[in-house]
């Protein structure tokens, strides 16, 4: 699926969203415009009541991102030390705009096909972006090796003493970028990483370039379907290393004992909502390879009532597991206190809602998030701690996840 040249748009609209789709007969989403918006810089009482009811309120296809300090307002829990890069927690938008398009089709969703900007963005579809190589800039880590080795220790400490049996440690990666770098920024991390759940957002100066492998959760024809990854490892250099770290990710068992917790984990969250006895399993700790790593998927899914809308799904399964650890309220208490700043957007979701309440979400993995104003350029990495951890191996993961972004921006 080629990546249409948004440069244009991007430098005159103030919303835009771009979402690929990772379906067999794949296909992306463009926004453009905003022609009504929900806003909340920090979580409040009744925010997932106000998202469902503006999803629903306009019969349209709306697009945006929830961030990771949702969970304050649904658990009842606190950020001390919040993310410097003043993302909203929650952005949501109706474009002017909406188009769904393929390599061989094009639908136009909502908007005038007179618009000017909406001739612009179907011309932009038929142009595939190049990648510019004009940005420059530089990530560094935020801690250094021994300052996660001891937060690491001291999450083994909190497993040996039972308060948690997993927990997601996770350390940023920060640095500046032009304003105007968002979409030539994301047009090279989506060519290095070429991700399934890839997306583009840019609300005014908040800025989320993804390219994120994982699926949050996603509402079809009263189905839920969730898919965590755990376990992560690099690609070969020849087809037969390759197929050999495969298969050996395939094998580990600290791996697979890594992905059935959060199998467990999603399966409670789901049941919360589902329809009595319809939590399945419907795919475990399977290999699924992208350009720069292999990665260990499960599948879980359910049947969901009517009834259930969407503050109260969410409310049974956001943040999602595979980036929390278990128990998952346990975890996000220590993760705010090991982890010395607020993960902001990351962790969190961005996708799309449908005019009849499905929806897709991602897991806001692999991504860079950029204040156009400030120029602040941040990006998180990390992994699932367990009491089969080897310290040195899970500070390469991280090296390795982070490796698409750093080459993204240091070049």
């Amino acid at each position: 699926m080629h990546v249409p040249d948004l440069n244009s748009l991007c430098e005159s609209e103030s919303h835009v969203v771009l979402l690929f789709d990772p379906t067999p007969n794949a296909f992306c989403y463009l926004g453009i415009g905003s022609k009504r918006e929900l806003l909340f810089e920090k979580p409040q009482p009744g925010i997932l009541k106000a998202l469902e009811a503006f999803s629903k309120s306009g019969g349209s296809w709306t697009f945006g991102w929830l961030g990771y300090d949702l969970k304050n307002e649904i658990e009842h829990l606190e950020t001390r030390n919040p993310s410097p890069l003043g993302h909203p927690v929650l952005a949501w938008w109706e474009p002017e705009i909406a188009i769904r398009f393929s390599d061989s089709s094009v639908e136009i969703l909502s908007g005038d096909k007179d618009d000017p900007r909406m001739i612009e963005a179907l011309e932009s579809i038929k142009r595939e972006s190049k990648v510019q190589e004009v940005i420059r800039g530089e990530m560094v880590w935020s801690w250094k090796k021994a300052d996660y080795f001891k937060a690491l220790d001291e999450v083994k400490r909190l497993i040996q003493q039972g308060d948690v049996y997993e927990l997601n440690l996770c350390m940023p990666l920060k640095g500046r970028a032009d304003s105007n770098a968002s979409w030539p920024l994301f047009r090279r991390l989506k060519s290095l990483t070429q991700a399934p759940f890839s997306a583009y957002l840019q609300c005014g100066s908040y800025r989320i370039m993804s390219g994120s492998p994982e699926r949050f959760l996603k509402k079809e024809a009263g189905r839920l379907i969730s898919q965590p990854i755990k376990g992560t490892v690099r690609r070969g250099d020849s087809p037969e290393e390759d197929k050999a770290l495969a298969h050996a990710l395939q094998s580990s068992e600290k791996e697979r004992a890594e992905n059935v917790m959060i199998v467990d984990l999603v399966r409670n969250d789901l049941s919360r909502v589902a329809e009595k006895a319809s939590v399945e399993v419907t795919d475990l700790c399977s290999i699924y390879s992208v350009e720069t790593v292999h990665q260990m998927v499960s599948t879980i899914e359910c049947s969901i009532s009517p009834e259930k809308g969407l503050s109260e799904i969410l409310r049974a399964t956001f943040p999602m597991g595979s980036m929390t650890g278990a128990p998952k309220i346990s975890a996000m208490k220590h993760i705010d206190r090991l982890e010395l700043e607020g993960r902001g957007a990351y962790s969190g979701s961005i996708g799309y809602i449908s005019p009849t309440g499905d929806f897709d979400f991602n897991v806001l993995i692999r991504s860079l998030f950029h204040n156009s104003l400030s120029e602040v350029l941040i990006s998180n990495v990390g992994g699932a701690i367990t009491s089969l951890s080897d310290p040195e191996q899970e500070y390469q993961e991280c090296h390795l996840k982070a490796d698409a972004i750093i080459k993204t921006v240091n070049f």
